[in-house]
Order: structure tokens, then C-alpha cells, then sequence
């Protein structure tokens, strides 16, 4: 069974499920709270329902290698200090799945459900640390970060993220191609996938891809590298942090580059044309009113805007 064939009955009992998994194995859990789970049990026998679901979720991570079920429940507990929707969710996907192995373990574990702060689709999360440095959560982004004395380790779960340290902090970020570290640049991390791009916004950053020979990328410069090496320098393009200030500029740009571009803020499937994909656009548009962008495009290239729902949007031929 998945998610997705679950009726809406059954999804609002699983989420009240992961609900109370969530709250009873909280440390502060009160005898009131465990006599209310109770009595929600007993309510109604989808919850019943539910709960064994749960149970059987729980049994299946037991019988996972020691190590991953007790570091799964020690992350489990750490994110919802930090996350707890994010977690909730998590749950309520496992849960409904019915299934765990180690496989499912570790893409849970190391994706973005459990990460110490997560942004939504569409959301730009600002984080203040404990040592004063600033970060910023593109959309759909996740992070985790630990400390050992002075250093500040980030780990860039998934997205896209720009870096503040704070006077004196070394800090560092980890992609799954390598490592950046700095003592006082101001920087953006993207995971693109094959590649990270890192962006530096002042003074330099030094990067250690996980297989390649370290390199220094000075202020005003872009890169992009992988396990093995640095691939790509070159001048920074401002365009490409503008979202930084809650903007998506493009300059002369075809219109398919432009609307992937607008389609990571966005909620459901926005496609584009072939026939329209190669016409160019220029403009500057704030991310916050993505339904004035449309207009603005319908408004100034010859393209209509075909919207069956709310997440299904096509920009096709006038």
C-alpha cells in the first residue's frame, strides 16, 4: 500500500498516529497526554487501525541492524526539537507506506524529513545559530548543523542555502561532492545534483572536493565542482543570488530555462510549451507573487496561461 491509495479517512488517522508516536516518546510526556492517547485509540477503529500500523512500522525498524534503529530514533528525537512538522510528516509517509528496510531507512534518515531545519516549497527560511551567523533556506531546503568548540559544521541535506558566519566562527559546509570552509566569507551552496555550485558573495572559500585537490574561489566568483575537482570558475553572475532578496531575474533568458527556474518555488507542475520554450525574456519579478508573474508573462510575450488547477499550469502558444 502507498500514500497515495489511501483514502482521506485513513490519512487523517495515520496522521494522528505519527502524532502521538511522536508525543509519547517525547520525555516530557504527561500521564493526561498518555490517558488522551488513550481515549483516541478507543474512539473510533481507525485509529485502532492506524496505530497497528504504526506498531508494525516500529517492529520492522527493531529488527533493522542496531546501530541504524538507535541512531534513527536519536535523530527522530533531535529534529522535532528543532522541526517537528517536518517530522510528523516523515511519520505519517512511513507510516502509511507500512514498510521499512535499510534501504528505506537510509534514504529517511539522510533525507530532508529529519534534518535540523527544513523550508517548505516556495519558502525562503531565514535560521540564526547559536554563535550569531545567519543562514538562509532557498526553497525545499534542509540543513542539519553541529558544533565542536569554535567550528560550525552545516550539512546541506538537499537545495540551496546561503551562508552568514559571524565574527571569528570557522564554519563549513557538507555536499555530498565535498566540503566548503571559511572563516568569514559570505556565501551561497547549491546541490544541483551532478555538481554543487558554490557562489561567493565576499571574500573567498576554500573547497575540498571529496576525491580532488582543494582550491581557494575568491570574492565575486562562481563554481561548480564534484567529488573529483573543481569544474567550472567563473565571474559571479548576480542574477543567479537574487533570490537572496526574494527575486528571479533574467536577463534575455529563453523562456524554458526561465519558467524551471520559477518551477522550484511553485507547488505542482509548471510546464512549458516546446513551441514557447525558446522565446526570450527579460525582467526582474518578486517570488512572493508567483500568480503576478504569470500575468506579467502573458502580458508581454505571446503565451497564454493555461491553468487546469492550482498545481497543474501550462504556458503554451496564444
Amino acid at each position: 500500500m502507498s500514500v497515495a491509495s489511501l483514502s482521506p479517512e485513513q490519512l487523517a488517522s495515520i496522521e494522528q498516529a505519527a502524532h502521538w508516536y511522536s508525543r509519547l516518546n517525547d520525555e516530557d510526556v504527561t500521564s493526561a497526554e498518555r490517558e488522551a492517547w488513550q481515549r483516541w485509540l478507543h474512539a473510533a477503529p481507525l485509529h485502532a487501525w492506524a496505530w497497528e500500523r504504526a506498531e508494525q512500522l516500529m517492529q520492522q525498524w527493531r529488527q533493522l541492524p542496531g546501530p541504524m534503529a538507535s541512531h534513527t530514533l536519536a535523530q527522530a528525537r533531535q529534529a522535532r526539537t528543532h522541526n517537528r512538522r517536518s517530522v510528523l510528516k516523515g511519520l505519517t509517509l512511513l507510516i502509511g507506506a507500512g514498510s521499512l528496510s535499510v534501504g528505506g531507512y537510509q534514504q529517511v534518515v539522510n533525507g530532508p524529513w529529519f534534518a535540523d531545519f527544513r523550508s517548505a516549497i516556495g519558502e525562503r527560511l531565514p535560521v540564526s545559530l547559536a554563535d550569531g551567523s545567519q543562514l538562509l533556506l532557498n526553497t525545499d531546503s534542509a540543513v542539519d548543523v553541529r558544533y565542536d568548540g569554535m567550528h560550525c559544521a552545516i550539512t546541506l541535506r538537499q537545495g540551496e542555502i546561503m551562508v552568514s558566519p559571524a565574527p571569528g566562527v570557522q564554519l563549513s559546509v557538507q555536499t555530498r561532492h565535498g566540503l566548503i570552509s571559511t572563516a568569514a566569507s559570505r556565501f551561497t551552496v547549491r546541490d544541483a545534483g551532478e555538481t554543487t555550485r558554490v557562489m561567493t558573495l565576499e571574500r573567498q572559500v576554500r573547497i575540498s572536493p571529496a576525491q580532488g585537490a582543494a582550491e581557494e574561489v575568491g570574492q565575486g566568483m562562481s563554481c561548480l565542482f564534484d567529488e573529483r575537482g573543481v569544474r567550472v570558475t567563473r565571474a559571479l553572475d548576480y542574477a543567479a543570488s537574487a533570490w537572496t532578496r526574494g527575486l528571479l531575474i533574467a536577463n534575455d533568458q529563453p523562456l524554458g530555462e526561465f519558467l524551471e527556474q520559477l518551477g522550484r518555488y511553485n507547488r505542482g507542475w509548471l510546464r512549458c510549451d516546446p513551441a514557447v520554450a525558446a522565446l526570450r525574456i527579460s525582467g526582474t519579478f518578486e517570488l512572493d507573487n508567483f500568480e503576478q508573474i504569470l500575468r506579467a508573462l502573458a502580458s508581454s510575450l505571446p503565451v497564454r496561461i493555461e491553468q487546469r488547477t492550482r498545481f497543474w499550469i501550462t504556458v503554451s502558444p496564444a
